[in-house]
């Protein structure tokens, strides 16, 4: 587990760890338009810095800088060891402040999934590299720089054994988080060409205790949240292990007072097991993230995608939607069997299937993983100067992708992908998909937060926003609200939870695209009849790597 030469220091028994979370540039999943209606400081904890606390003994001080939530990096705590960890999309913040810490002397130590997918790169801006799952090997680095001497490279072969992995320390955290956010599982027994679970996690589902996790729901619901987000990357993955830990959260949700609401990902064969849906709305889940991908069956075999070829996408989204579960969706375009008339399929497709939050990507080639292997081999890689921080080759941008299409120019790959967000994104189009989910609600027995003044403040805050753009973002918050009423008094905070978050995606991509979604289409200069219209003027809307890894 340790290689790399050894580092001779002083000993310290009880070093000061500072742990770094770099920020994310806006995206799906930080909701930072939405956030700032509210009174929460971000949507997620920095679950792996809770993790890495948790690891670390008790006597040693701990602090933890989430940059996301608000919090300035202190370059100058009195920390012996700085610790830096994020996905590759944070590699341009991690290592500006990386850098800047080792210009003040300090040990900056870098892990998590950047760390494991481009190590080289990571390794020009820390002194000690960790690659591999840390349950291990932090502490044993620990016990190393207490002795005075530790390795500048510590690297975990194997898988760990998920018990193993300890509760988050929830007491380190200052901030407050609009959800909690505990993983139950790691690995994906599927095999997506374009995907970095398996690299990382590998295909064999590993589990904590369903004890284990029940105890980390309860330790999130004496904090306070009223949601909690399973962060498994497939939460199906193993069926009879989900639906052993759905009965123990029914059982234990169905005596408190204000139940938590819960939601995951999970892949589209959910569908096939009618026990295990109703399970998650008995357990007062309300929505489930699917990495759908491509309506297009010749994409789906091309990037291994079978659990999504073999089925009738949309009869399998409208039965997960009918038990009350509203559906996000992540979409890829850019697969070798992609043409130009993949971009109106799409749309004819989430149209249809009646999916209201889209995350569309364009594939991106992500180091380790297969596609990147392949279109290595194939000489399709773009021969990027990277700019020293590892932006360059591995962020997504509004289109922009890391190597050669195969049926269309990387500007039309582009224009389309950009030209479709905004078709989604129109007040009407995403309307529909979000009442014609709705629509397929029945015997709504889920348990909303309660009323607290805060949240009403939120509500009126959105209805500010919504008044001050017009009369048809008017009408849309308007008749939002009362079909979520008719169907339920229990929707209501679901319904503006998608109000803000159609606030959020306008503002993101507007910024980007030039883009008002109130206007009439003839009135946006972007948006155009027909085949799609190449301008090379757009700026940059960022998407994640981490998120085209969608199961």
């Amino acid at each position: 587990m340790v290689s790399g030469h050894l580092s001779s220091r002083r000993r310290i028994d009880q070093p000061h760890i500072y742990l770094v979370q770099p920020t994310f540039p806006p995206s799906y999943w930080g909701m930072e338009h939405f956030m700032d209606l509210t009174h929460y400081d971000a949507v997620f904890p920095p679950l792996g810095l809770l993790t890495l606390a948790a690891l670390t003994p008790p006597q040693f001080p701990v602090d933890l800088c989430d940059e996301n939530a608000g919090e300035v990096v202190n370059f100058d705590t009195d920390a012996d060891i700085v610790g830096i960890t994020g996905y590759i999309i944070q590699m341009k913040r991690a290592m500006e402040i990386a850098d800047e810490f080792r210009r003040r002397g300090k040990l900056v130590v870098i892990g998590g999934p950047m760390a494991n997918l481009v190590p080289e790169e990571c390794r020009q801006h820390c002194d000690v590299l960790f690659e591999g799952e840390g349950e291990y090997i932090w502490p044993q680095f620990l016990k190393d720089y207490q002795a005075g001497q530790h390795a500048d490279h510590y690297v975990e072969h194997e898988k760990i054994h998920m018990p193993d992995s300890p509760a988050p320390r929830l007491n380190a955290l200052t901030k407050t988080y609009a959800q909690g956010i505990v993983q139950c599982t790691r690995g994906c027994p599927f095999t997506c060409e374009f995907c970095d679970i398996i690299v990382m996690y590998g295909r064999k589902m590993r589990f904590k205790p369903t004890a284990q996790v029940l105890q980390e729901v309860k330790n999130w619901h004496r904090r306070g949240v009223a949601q909690v987000f399973f962060a498994d990357d497939n939460f199906v993955g193993n069926r009879a292990y989900a639906k052993e830990l759905l009965r123990e959260i029914i059982a234990w949700n169905s005596k408190q007072r204000h139940p938590l609401a819960f939601y995951t990902q999970a892949s589209i064969d959910m569908s096939r097991d009618d026990e295990l849906l109703r399970l998650m709305k008995e357990a007062n889940f309300s929505s489930v993230f699917i990495g759908v991908e491509s309506p297009r069956k010749s994409s789906l075999a091309e990037t291994k995608k079978m659990q999504n070829e073999r089925i009738d996408l949309v009869e399998a989204i409208h039965k997960i939607q009918s038990n009350n579960l509203f559906i996000s969706a992540g979409m890829i375009v850019g697969f070798d069997s992609d043409d130009l008339d993949i971009f109106d399929e799409q749309y004819e497709f989430l149209q249809a299937a009646q999916i209201p939050i889209v995350m569309l990507s364009v594939l991106l080639a992500v180091p380790k993983t297969p596609l990147y292997k392949r279109l290595k081999a194939a000489g399709r890689l773009l021969n990027l100067t990277p700019d020293g921080k590892g932006s360059a080759h591995y962020v997504g941008t509004a289109g922009g992708t890391n190597f050669h299409p195969m049926n269309m120019t990387r500007e039309e790959l582009k224009a389309g992908q950009q030209r479709l967000y905004q078709r989604l994104y129109s007040p009407e189009a995403f309307g529909a998909r979000l009442l014609g989910n709705l629509s397929r609600f029945h015997n709504v027995t889920f348990q909303p937060e309660s009323p607290k003044v805060n949240n009403l403040k939120t509500l009126y805050r959105l209805f500010r926003h919504y008044w001050g753009n017009g009369p048809a973002a008017r009408k849309f918050f308007f008749n939002s609200l009362y079909q979520a009423t008719r169907k339920s008094p229990r929707l209501i905070a679901q319904m503006s939870t998608y109000m803000g978050m159609y606030l959020h995606f306008c503002q993101v991509h507007g910024q980007a695209m030039s883009w008002n979604p109130w206007l009439a289409n003839e009135d946006n200069p972007q948006i155009q009849s027909g085949r799609i219209r190449i301008d090379h003027t757009h700026t940059d809307l960022t998407a994640t790597v981490e998120e085209t890894a969608s199961v």
